[in-house]
């Protein structure tokens, strides 16, 4: 008993030594199971990233991304292969430096590597981008040879390392494992050097066998040979080829003694550039070839067409000789044909002449029938405007009348309120002169007002019986931009008159250079005045439409070229509908309501225009937004 209480120190000491371990080893049995299942998340991760690198890329998007996945999962191989995809790509849109960059960066990653697996494979991929480059282009090949180049150096340093004992380093997602910390066994790397490069698949050392063709190495050499000692080929190509099998063979050689000091990584970097040169060269030799072959074919096919030119020759000769025999036979037919010939050419001169006179007699006498026609026309309309002048001149003195008493009465009603002012207003009471004096005021404002407007229609009505004034059709020198103006005031007046309310904004663009037309003044003014009317009812019914943020606009324009006089008149108004702009010169056609509009205003000013002057009158109108007409008299 004395004994078991003298150790029992000891045995809880040691109880408590095993809890602890126990609690210990449970801790790191469950972060060895995390770490585990994360590296085999990222092992499967980098899996598929490895599968997207080894395939071909020709799209710089995909390139970018696979780029960023490989930086998120912190791997370095998969940076390079993607670096090197891009830089390809951007090395065949001509972005030489951007690719340079990307190259640089690579190489710097490359000679990190410190994974001898990792280091192999990245060679292969790299070797499989650069032969794809080289298919684009030959010189794009050697913008890869630094990767290659750090590529092989970070193989030697990695087989250095193994070759030590000191192991190189790990792949950066493996696991712990006890195994690791174990030291590698010397001699059995010492044994077979050779097994890291054997692991390079067998596609990445023989370049051509995927390839329709293949040639053996004397046959080319053989072709070669007969290039370059060929007495019709190139100097240029002589010197290129000789230089491209040189550097074959030296690369050749330097891989052949790299691989037997054991340098696997520059064997394999010089045994690349050999199957590059190898291919150049053996490319380079068919094509030769086959422009030899296209060469020869070429020329027997143009002796054939010289032995077939030759017989064609010969039987065109025997066929000369029988034309000369045949045309000593026609030219006697032909002395006799120009005998007769002779004498039929007298008859059908004669006949021609007849024919002349009788065309020209024809020609004379459709021009005197078009003249006739044209004075029919303008003498009919010359009859419409006589009658609607009539008309209006009889409207015109009946208005008259009444305005002339209107303004008579309103001149003496005046007088008699100056005469009231003079002599009984004196008379009144002082309370009674300030209210008076108020009203004779205000009646001799009305007065004033009603003489002043008066006046307007007096002049108004003047206007009138000038427009209406029997047409003589005579023409005469007239300058229409005054004729333009005075319409344009008139038509604008005489629709203030009825609406007081109505205003618009006249605007003129007159050319200076204009002159003088011969025309008929009367006529063209109705035509003036029709189309002005037209303008301001347009222009007045939009306004009652949108009597907010519009401003009516009537604008005239003149211009002079070298056939022709243009006078444009448009509005902002409500414009014409697109089914009946074909209608409006129709005869009694109007879209006014009824009442407002006779439907002959442009009719009348359409036949006026074209038959009576030989212009044109032409309209271009959108619905809601305005119209605008345009007269071409011709100059002549």
């Amino acid at each position: 008993m004395k004994r078991f209480f003298r150790c029992r120190p000891v045995l809880q000491f040691i109880l408590f030594f095993t809890l602890a371990a126990i609690s210990l080893q449970a801790q790191v049995i469950q972060v060895d199971s995390i770490v585990t299942s994360e590296w085999q998340r990222s092992k499967s991760d980098i899996g598929r990233l490895k599968a997207a690198l080894s395939q071909n890329m020709t799209s710089s998007p995909v390139a970018d991304s696979l780029l960023i996945v490989a930086r998120q999962l912190a791997y370095p191989p998969g940076q390079v292969i993607a670096l090197c995809q891009l830089a390809g790509i951007r090395l065949q849109q001509q972005q030489t430096q951007q690719a340079a960059g990307l190259l640089q960066e690579a190489s710097q990653l490359a000679e990190q590597t410190r994974d001898l697996k990792e280091s192999v494979w990245m060679m292969n991929q790299v070797s499989r981008i650069q032969r794809m480059s080289s298919r684009t282009s030959p010189s794009f090949s050697a913008s890869f040879v630094p990767v290659l180049e750090s590529l092989g150096r970070a193989m030697s340093v990695s087989a250095s390392m193994l070759g030590r004992g000191k192991g190189a380093r790990a792949f950066p997602f493996e696991p712990p494992t006890s195994t690791s910390k174990q030291m590698p066994d010397r001699r059995a790397f010492q044994a077979n050097p050779s097994d890291f490069v054997v692991q390079v698949p067998n596609s990445a050392f023989e370049p051509l066998q995927n390839r329709h063709f293949r040639f053996k190495t004397d046959i080319v050499d053989r072709l070669l040979d007969t290039l370059i000692h060929f007495d019709k080929s190139s100097p240029q190509v002589v010197v290129q080829l000789t230089e491209q099998k040189k550097r074959r063979d030296s690369s050749h050689e330097l891989s052949k003694a790299f691989a037997k000091e054991g340098d696997y990584a520059k064997a394999y970097q010089y045994f690349l550039q050999y199957s590059a040169y190898k291919d150049s060269l053996t490319a380079e030799t068919t094509t030769r070839r086959l422009a030899s072959l296209a060469y020869k074919q070429n020329l027997l096919k143009k002796e054939a067409q010289i032995k077939l030119l030759t017989k064609d020759r010969q039987l065109r000769e025997q066929e000369s000789n029988r034309q000369r025999q045949f045309v000593l036979v026609l030219v006697g037919c032909i002395a006799l044909l120009a005998a007769f010939s002779i004498i039929l050419t007298r008859n059908n001169r004669a006949k021609h002449l007849a024919n002349q006179q009788l065309h020209e007699q024809k020609e004379a006498l459709q021009q005197t029938l078009v003249e006739l026609k044209t004075t029919q026309d303008q003498l009919i309309q010359s009859e419409k405007m006589a009658s609607l002048g009539e008309l209006t001149a009889g409207i015109a003195h009946e208005i008259q009348n009444p305005l002339n008493f209107v303004n008579n009465f309103s001149e003496v009603s005046s007088e008699l309120v100056d005469e009231l002012k003079e002599g009984p207003f004196q008379n009144l009471p002082e309370t009674d002169k300030e209210y008076a004096d108020e009203i004779l005021g205000d009646l001799t404002l009305n007065l004033q007002k009603i003489t002043h407007h008066g006046s307007r229609a007096s002049a108004i009505v003047k206007g009138m019986l000038e427009h209406s004034r029997t047409s003589t059709g005579e023409r005469q020198p007239t300058d229409l931009n005054a004729l333009c103006d005075e319409y344009l005031r008139l038509a604008y007046h005489g629709l203030r008159a009825k609406d007081k309310t109505f205003n618009a904004e006249l605007k003129t663009d007159f050319d200076p250079k204009l002159g003088k037309l011969t025309v008929v003044q009367q006529d063209l003014g109705r035509v003036l005045l029709n189309l002005f009317n037209n303008a301001f009812y347009a222009v007045s019914e939009r306004k009652k439409q949108q009597p907010d943020n519009y401003h009516p606009t009537v604008k005239i324009s003149t211009k002079r070229t070298a056939n022709q006089v243009t006078i444009r008149i448009s509005d902002n108004g409500t414009g014409i509908p697109q089914a009946v702009k074909d209608k409006i010169f129709q005869p009694f056609f109007t879209t006014k309501p009824s009442g407002a509009g006779t439907g002959l205003g442009l009719s009348l000013s359409y036949d006026i225009i074209t038959k009576g002057h030989n212009g044109s009158l032409l309209v271009q109108s959108q619905e809601g937004e305005g119209t605008a007409f345009t007269i071409e008299l011709p100059i002549s």
